[in-house]
């Protein structure tokens, strides 16, 4: 069932709305379906996008889009409710849009305060990172061969048991020091996406 609160508009009418081509516009909107795949979009039968959630739509551009290389306004919550108003809509229904659009924009921004809305492109680079840190220190586990013949020789498989939970022990510890150390030197905040036209 759809959410009754959303402000829902077409590709042609942002495009229309903004000075801009229907395609920058697609290209904005398939952007921010890949970073939050459950922005609310409506689909036809061959599963195009036919509309979108102004209110998304709208903050991930204020959010993401560099202002100095975007052709169309980066709208605010203000400006953006005094664009909702459409040729032969009503003043009741215009104002109904543009209340419900004030209200998804701010539950949009609380969500992300409150570290709910993460870029799915970040999250998937800081896996690859923390993987390839863990791989690492796992691969240097080999230089440990001579102490594991040695606790063979002297204690048997009870000492190598005991070497093991040790070397557990440091692996683990390093890896944690060594993730803190990449979460230190991470961006506290996500830059501009430059490529955006719309």
């Amino acid at each position: 069932m759809a959410d009754e609160t959303l402000v829902m508009w077409s590709i042609s009418q942002i495009a229309e709305r903004d000075g801009v081509s229907k395609a920058a516009v697609s290209k904005a909107a398939k952007k921010l379906i890949e970073d939050k795949p459950d922005t609310p979009v409506e689909r036809d039968g061959q599963g195009r996008v036919m509309l979108i959630s102004l209110a998304h739509y709208d903050h991930h551009r204020q959010r993401f889009v560099n202002p100095a290389k975007a052709t169309a306004p980066i709208r605010s919550i203000t400006s953006a409710m005094s664009a909702t108003v459409e040729p032969g809509e009503t003043f009741d229904e215009a104002r109904r849009q543009s209340e419900w659009l004030k209200v998804a924009r701010e539950r949009i921004r609380h969500q992300e305060e409150v570290g709910r809305l993460l870029r799915r492109d970040k999250v998937e680079e800081a896996q690859r990172v923390a993987g390839r840190e863990i791989q690492n220190i796992i691969r240097r586990l080999q230089n440990k061969a001579d102490d594991v013949a040695m606790a063979v020789s002297k204690e048997g498989v009870h000492g190598v048991r005991v070497l093991l939970r040790q070397v557990a022990f440091e692996i683990g510890n390093e890896i944690a020091s060594r993730l803190e150390l990449v979460a230190e030197a991470a961006d506290t905040t996500d830059e501009l996406i430059e490529d955006e036209d719309a």
